[in-house]
């Protein structure tokens, strides 16, 4: 038990202004008695002990807090500490009979929750959540050659994070799409800078692990196979087996069945659910970055080309005239004003051989029809990702005016072009977040047009009140 009647304030210790102070005595305390690969055989006392919250303070700046004692002193401030931390139920000192003093040590509970904090804190440990399945079946095989229950634990352990990183997977690929869609509102440049980084540094190093060398997909006949033989062969030997080793599940006649039973159970899970779920998420993110990445190409492409037609230009004119085009150019590109490039304009032309003669009488070859159709669809497509907050008030603002009334519902937004079903899908969303504004409430229907289905919401329009 964490809350006992003699330290009914565990959690405590971590509350208040000082708390970071806390934090960091506790993973400096483990580090000093547990650290260093367990190779420190110094005796920690309270002195040392002191002394090494003192060290903390030092490098932390102690924040006032009016429910604390005031201290003048760096070390009342870290006998405070120490002091708290007992009361708690986060360290102790033990009597050592052999040396006739005190020594500082974790209660069981304290030394659990400071590993916690140390593992966090240290940057070379490094957690490895991408060979969950392998692990399972290795294990798995394990137990079949030796019976050793310990393989069996090993085999439930690794299995529990085969479904629970894939959801967190699934979670983490829901908020970076949600941040790249703010990200190309606000920057497009950035938005693509960051969906590089996610592609090369996130989706390569774990993600297309779960479809590669550690897919559930993969393994799951396997794992199956080795599951039927353990249910068939010897199970209520291996059952008294593991019931010798690991006393907790005598209370459980069927326990070596149940565990085998979720372990395959958790594999279809990944199999079924959880990886078609993860794979949608990535190819709605990989579509919204792509668009994303061809405006950021599309906005160098037309800068890169006018800065060449510029440089031509200049490198033909004389010294003087040179110069005072540079000092205008200096001047112009204070206030830089880059347009988006209207794809649909663009006309494609032969690239000739530079020893070709070229008549200025020849015809221009221009973009064939299906090409031109491709490069205006992907054109508009760009376009009906960039909208703007001020666009999203305007549309809601027409419905309002529309309507006649201080009350609408999403079930009344008017579609005529793909920026507009882009806003009515995400509008009841961003007037969630103004709240000073809107008041968005959810009717537990649906709200479905020709294009898409959502939830229906009711939007209110608030009263501005002065300020006092």
């Amino acid at each position: 038990m964490l809350i006992t009647q003699n330290h009914p304030d565990f959690f405590n210790a971590l509350t208040g202004a000082n708390s970071k102070i806390v934090e960091q005595s506790l993973i400096s305390l483990y580090e000093a008695l547990y650290g260093n690969d367990f190779i420190v055989d110094e005796t920690l006392d309270r002195k040392k002990a002191r002394d090494i919250v003192y060290s903390v303070i030092q490098e932390i700046p102690w924040q006032k807090d009016d429910g604390e004692s005031v201290f003048e002193e760096d070390k009342d401030k870290a006998s405070y500490i120490i002091r708290r931390l007992k009361d708690c139920g986060w360290i102790d000192f033990v009597m050592d009979k052999a040396l006739l003093i005190k020594t500082f040590n974790f209660t069981k509970n304290g030394k659990k929750f400071a590993q916690i904090l140390y593992a966090s804190s240290d940057e070379e440990n490094i957690l490895v959540r991408q060979r969950n399945v392998r692990a399972t079946k290795a294990s798995l095989e394990s137990y079949k050659k030796s019976d050793d229950p310990a393989d069996l634990i090993d085999a439930i352990n690794f299995s529990k994070y085969i479904v629970s990183d894939l959801t967190d997977n699934i979670n983490d690929l829901r908020d970076e799409k949600n941040l790249l869609m703010q990200l190309a509102m606000e920057d497009v440049k950035v938005a693509g800078g960051k969906f590089i980084d996610f592609v090369k540094d996130k989706f390569a190093s774990d993600i297309a692990v779960k479809f590669g060398k550690d897919s559930a997909n993969r393994y799951i006949l396997d794992i199956e196979e080795i599951v039927k033989d353990l249910c068939l062969t010897g199970l209520a030997k291996r059952q008294k087996k593991l019931l010798a080793h690991f006393p907790m599940y005598r209370k459980n006649p069927n326990a070596l069945k149940n565990i085998l039973d979720a372990i395959d159970f958790r594999l279809k899970n990944a199999c079924d659910t959880k990886l078609p779920q993860l794979k949608k998420e990535i190819s709605s993110y990989i579509q919204r970055g792509t668009v994303i990445f061809r405006q950021t190409n599309s906005l160098f492409f037309n800068k890169n080309k006018e800065i060449l037609k510029i440089a031509n230009i200049i490198k033909n004119k004389e010294k003087n005239e040179k110069e005072k085009l540079l000092e205008n150019i200096g001047k112009a590109i204070q206030y830089p004003n880059l347009n988006m490039l209207n794809l649909g304009a663009i006309k494609i032309k032969r690239k000739h051989k530079k020893n070709e003669a070229v008549s200025f009488l020849a015809q221009e070859i221009t973009m064939p029809k299906e090409a031109y159709i491709k490069s205006n669809f992907e054109q508009k497509k760009h376009l009906s990702f960039s909208y703007s907050q001020k666009e999203i008030r305007n549309y809601i603002q027409k419905h309002f005016e529309e309507a006649q009334s201080d009350t609408i519902t999403n079930n009344s937004f008017i579609i005529t072009n793909p920026k507009e079903m882009l806003i009515a899908l995400y509008a009841t969303d961003i007037m969630k977040q103004d709240k000073d504004s809107f008041e968005v409430i959810y009717t537990g229907n649906k709200c479905k047009n020709i294009y898409f289905e959502t939830d229906e919401y009711i939007i209110r329009k608030k009263e501005k009140t002065s300020g006092n």
